[in-house]
């Protein structure tokens, strides 16, 4: 278990993780802003598995009541000196946290995994976290129940796509959690959901089971 987290949650205001029926539709709206409440106390971090165009990680960091975002295509290694290209892509909604299903067409459209959450901290020498990500340098601790220990995000000079987004580089610091030499990859050792144990296959089979397509998208994807 997480520190100061727990699954079954309580009045403090603590996040609760959703159960293996969770739907964004079927919650309360006053549930929804609980969570939300919650979140915004903490700095969470959340890591979906996201079967897309193509299979890439969202790696999300919770910070002034968004999760700041980065896709990371080939996910994060636990060796230090493997650094993984991460795309800066635009600020979530903290209703998005814990979302596990299928996004309808448009932007992000496929099956998305809940593959790990926990909270994140930044270190003393980044303390301020807007100057950290001005300056292109954020270094933090991370308390996941699969990603744990210093990591580090660096951005480059160079940007992605046709609209530009900058890329940064998504980095395991040297710890006593860093793995090295023929140590297990993370991705292969822990591939499914921290939510519901479920592959992706089986996400995207068990979806539209008796639920209309429309029914199914519900507030989240509401324009």
């Amino acid at each position: 278990m997480i520190a100061g987290l727990t699954k079954s949650g309580d009045a403090s205001g603590i996040v609760s993780l959703p159960n293996s029926r969770f739907r964004r539709k079927q919650r309360t709206a006053d549930e929804i802003r609980a969570q939300n409440d919650a979140a915004a106390r903490q700095r969470l971090l959340i890591v979906k598995k996201h079967k897309a165009t193509r299979l890439h990680y969202d790696f999300r960091l919770g910070h002034n009541g968004v999760l700041k975002s980065w896709a990371v295509p080939d996910g994060p290694s636990y060796w230090p000196g493997s650094q993984r290209e991460a795309i800066q892509v635009e600020d979530h909604r903290r209703e998005y946290a814990f979302f596990e299903g299928v996004i309808p067409e448009g932007y992000g459209a496929g099956i998305v995994l809940l593959w790990d959450w926990g909270t994140w901290e930044p270190l003393e020498s980044c303390r301020d976290v807007d100057a950290s990500l001005r300056g292109g340098h954020l270094k933090f601790i991370l308390h996941g129940q699969k990603l744990k220990g210093v990591w580090a995000l660096t951005r480059m000079k160079h940007s992605a796509g046709n609209h530009q987004k900058p890329v940064w580089m998504l980095a395991k610091e040297p710890d006593s959690f860093a793995r090295r030499g023929t140590a297990k990859n993370i991705l292969e050792e822990a591939p499914n959901s921290i939510s519901t144990g479920r592959t992706l296959e089986e996400i995207g089979e068990s979806w539209y089971q008796g639920r209309s397509k429309n029914e199914l998208q519900g507030e989240l994807f509401a324009e």
